[in-house]
């Protein structure tokens, strides 16, 4: 419920454990600030009482706390029937109110369900733009066929193949219906649509690696708007939102062994609501990227990177945590995450950031091939000092960036490069400088190592061959034409990727892949959809054409609608 005058207006973003008990139990004790797995033990095992004590933000002296589970707030004991302040019955719970949950929520209430969704935040919260689906009506206006399977198993096999492929069967066959009816609703709404497709259609790809099919559905509003119109129109349609209401515990019944049954979130005033689920509960409460414990966990390849799009307090991986508390199974470590350079860390907004200009660390040497796909690039910086490098190129670039390859970040998505670059340097967020060693000065790296890169970088140019770490010879541009310039980059943390597993109707499985009666998983807290370390940019825009995909799948499925299973 929320109340247009008294509650804030969207803010903008910034731009732009294995978990089963057991494995839980030594994962908090490894990484969890040195927990005794005594207490844990203790704590994680529901007891047939519903007295028993609470915590891990519930009070209680029990079970572990939210310091030991990297600041997530769901409850891992108990919480006892008589500090249950208000029970509430509805028919489907939504937990979380992102692109998935929105979805998921306008879904069941279009169907007359009765839907509770509960917001851990004052409004809705998503970020990014675009969404992947294959076979929407606005693709095939444009003529942007390919053939599904091909794209999916080219995806997975870049993903290590760990992808559950009924899911990837779901997204074909329903990512397009998914979009269809998305746009119907908000493609003419002020600050939420137009909705624009075929952002890559035609674009020509000269490098294999950089290949991307044309999938991408983008909401000019970006999806926190969207999601916010969604909350709103389920609510139009008989929903209430409870907003600044986090969920804390998932309710199964039969000491944790039966049909999922409910869920209990606390309100701002730090009471207990619990609220019966006739139908179902959707578990939709996003990922953990602002979870140290889970991270270390299941992303130690990305240690040091920050998390770029979400605010602090929401992404803390309380529903991997409530989904784990129910006897749901976490996909198998490692996990996988959306790790980019745009939106920046710690560092200005330049556009640019894939063109595969000279790399310099901070110690102005070069240090790898700068042609890879964009997916892949940050990883090369994990291994150079302050996790970052600067790109350098010379004043050329005016022309040379379009003979710089296709892919995401050269010339997807279409930005003005050199009115870009120049607007940069204007604001003081890139970098120029008539003599290399003047650069070096402006950036603070060695003048002497960076004009050694350089000429070295300039030798291989004239060669027409990467001899030290094989850049294809179109890639060589030389460093000569001055004045130079420089930009900063360091990846971040998007999103992470994976939670509970599922099967393919987004149904939650146990240890033994065995369904959890009346629990759905779906976007960033379902499993087994991404594999790999990063996000496949073979299908662009795919963490998002998950989230809502997944969100209509389980409205659809929970409200006693069809999906689609084939052509």
């Amino acid at each position: 419920m929320r109340n247009l005058e008294q509650q804030p207006k969207p803010t903008e973003m910034q731009r732009r454990v294995r978990v089963d008990r057991r494995s839980f139990l030594k994962g908090a004790a490894l990484v969890g600030g040195g927990v005794a797995a005594t207490g844990l033990a203790a704590a994680c095992t529901p007891s047939s009482s519903g007295d028993e004590p609470t915590t891990g933000g519930g009070g209680g002296t029990s079970g572990p706390s939210e310091q030991d589970l990297g600041g997530s707030i769901a409850v891992m004991q108990p919480i006892a029937d008589s500090e249950i302040k208000e029970t509430i019955d509805v028919e489907i719970v939504v937990i979380g109110g992102g692109v998935a949950g929105s979805v998921a929520a306008a879904t069941a209430a279009e169907a007359g369900k009765k839907v509770a969704v509960l917001q851990k935040a004052e409004v809705a919260v998503a970020n990014g733009a675009g969404a992947a689906a294959w076979n929407s009506k606005a693709q095939q206006e444009l003529g942007d066929e390919f053939d599904p399977w091909q794209a999916v198993t080219e995806w997975n096999r870049q993903g290590e193949n760990r992808a559950d492929l009924d899911l990837l069967k779901s997204w074909i066959y329903n990512s397009g219906p998914t979009m269809d009816w998305a746009m119907a609703l908000t493609n003419d709404v002020e600050g939420v649509g137009p909705v624009f497709v075929g952002l890559n259609h035609g674009m020509d790809y000269p490098d294999f690696w950089n290949f991307a099919y044309p999938t991408v559905h983008m909401w000019a509003g970006q999806m926190g708007p969207l999601a916010q119109w969604l909350l709103d129109y389920a609510e139009d349609k008989g929903a209430t939102v409870y907003y600044s209401t986090p969920a804390v515990q998932i309710v199964r019944d039969a000491d944790n062994t039966g049909r999922v049954s409910g869920v209990i979130g606390k309100n701002e005033a730090g009471e207990y609501i619990k609220f019966n689920a006739s139908g179902a509960v959707i578990l939709a409460a996003g990922d953990y990227g602002n979870n140290p414990v889970l991270r270390a966990q299941y992303l130690p390849f990305a240690e040091g990177l920050a998390c770029a799009y979400m605010r602090p307090d929401i992404n803390k991986g309380d529903g991997q945590y409530m989904g784990i508390y129910v006897g749901g199974k976490m996909q198998l470590s490692p996990h996988c995450s959306n790790i980019h350079f745009d939106p920046p860390i710690n560092v200005p907004d330049v556009p640019g950031s894939g063109i595969p200009w000279l790399f310099v660390n901070k110690r102005g040497r070069r240090f790898c091939n700068e042609d890879v796909q964009y997916g892949q690039l940050w990883a090369q910086d994990m291994n150079q000092p302050d996790l970052m490098h600067y790109q350098i190129f010379d004043d050329n670039f005016r022309t040379d960036w379009e003979d710089m390859g296709s892919g995401m970040m050269k010339k997807e998505p279409p930005v003005p490069i050199v009115e870009g670059v120049d607007a940069a340097v204007e604001a003081g967020n890139a970098y120029k400088a008539d003599t290399i060693e003047e650069l070096a000065a402006a950036i603070n790296v060695p003048a002497d190592a960076l004009k050694a890169s350089v000429d070295r970088y300039n030798e291989l140019c004239d060669a027409g061959y990467d001899d030290d770490y094989g850049k294809q010879a179109s890639r060589l541009k030389p460093v000569r034409q001055g004045p130079f310039y420089a930009v900063a980059r360091q990846p971040g943390i998007l999103c992470t990727l994976n939670g509970i597993i599922t099967n393919g109707n987004c149904e939650a499985l146990d240890e033994n892949h065995e369904v959890i009666e009346g629990l759905y998983a779906v976007g960033n807290c379902q499993g087994n959809y991404f594999g790999g370390l990063e996000h496949q940019m073979i299908i662009p825009g795919m963490s998002l054409g998950r989230a809502m995909t997944t969100g209509r799948v389980a409205g659809l499925l929970a409200s006693g609608q069809p999906v689609a299973t084939g052509r």
